[in-house]
């Protein structure tokens, strides 16, 4: 694990330096995803100016729950570009080249793109999380800002679960960007209202099954001081840690399962 950990900082070390050889380029992106995403943000503001309420929930609240979920998929995007990405190397062979390296191909592909531009993303996140928690007035203690870092963290290890599955699954059926996208982009739009808008199997799908539920739910019940309205147990907000390494660590049993019975498509 040792070997595995300095071989991928080595790389992505490189992939850093390259894409910072452009700092305009860099620059440009990150602003445009800054504007873009910022927009659907400015979206929500606009709605809660016809409807005060959500469920319950204010528009700080919402705010804030938009972005959480934000700044997890962010970071998960930045840094899972190479399991995103992942059917292009299936459809063109390339994955055979991969394979007859004398490196994890799970390491690998987490080192392959590092994507800074993402940061546009983050940053959109938190600034949607800053002004979301001064609108709910929420009551910053020593825990709550200890555990924020954590529930970010493990948020975006949910979802780079998500896009280590979906990498999974072409294997067997080489595309899977549309079914992919379903659980991350999709995903991080149904984590960014609360759950009670949903129907109950809905619900306990993304609890139970895919935990999004733990991305920014059950954590944010803990910052903003609410009360659960589906009912769960209290203990469910401080969750999000373990769910999340127990997510990963499924996703990559199966990854495992998946180059074990990798067959080159033959490009």
């Amino acid at each position: 694990m040792r070997d595995d950990l300095a071989l991928y900082l080595r790389l992505i070390g490189a992939d850093v330096r390259s894409q910072m050889q452009y700092k305009l380029s860099f620059l440009a992106l990150a602003l445009g995803s800054f504007a873009s995403l910022f927009l659907q943000f400015f979206v929500i503001l606009i709605f809660f100016q016809r409807f005060p309420h959500m469920a319950g929930w204010s528009i700080g609240e919402v705010a804030f729950l938009y972005g959480l979920a934000s700044v997890s998929f962010g970071l998960a995007e930045m840094v899972s570009g190479g399991f995103d990405r992942f059917s292009q190397l299936v459809v063109r062979g390339d994955f055979d080249r991969v394979l007859t390296r004398p490196a994890d191909p799970f390491v690998q592909l987490f080192s392959q793109e590092f994507q800074l531009r993402r940061l546009g993303r983050i940053g959109q996140g938190a600034t949607a999380m800053l002004l979301g928690q001064g609108m709910a007035g929420v009551t910053w203690t020593l825990p709550k800002l200890l555990y924020l870092p954590v529930v970010a963290a493990s948020g975006a290890v949910v979802f780079v679960a998500l896009f280590i599955l979906g990498a999974t699954l072409c294997f067997w059926t080489v595309q899977t960007s549309e079914v992919t996208n379903i659980f991350t982009d999709g995903g991080t739009e149904m984590v960014s209202y609360p759950m009670e808008i949903y129907q109950e199997w809905l619900r306990r799908f993304f609890i139970f099954v895919v935990p999004l539920g733990f991305v920014t739910y059950f954590p944010a019940l803990y910052f903003l001081d609410r009360p659960d309205g589906l009912g769960m147990p209290e203990f469910f907000r401080f969750l999000p840690p373990a769910v999340a390494m127990l997510f990963l660590a499924v996703a990559r049993a199966v990854w495992s399962f998946g180059v074990r019975h990798y067959q080159s498509t033959g490009s």
